[in-house]
């Protein structure tokens, strides 16, 4: 596995930090592989003509 570092906002980590129930880094693994598969799909589609 690889490790991705981003830059946020010093407001959003502070927003961030008022929830330290939510596994941040697991939530945002599973948020990009939602977005993947959704451009995966687009992908097809638009190679397939249907948009």
């Amino acid at each position: 596995m690889v490790t991705f570092t981003i830059s946020i906002p010093e407001y959003l980590k502070k927003k961030i930090d008022e929830h330290p129930e939510i596994n941040w880094a697991e939530y945002l693994k599973k948020r990009f592989e939602v977005r993947i598969r959704e451009l995966s799909k687009f992908e097809e589609l638009k190679n397939s003509g249907k948009i």
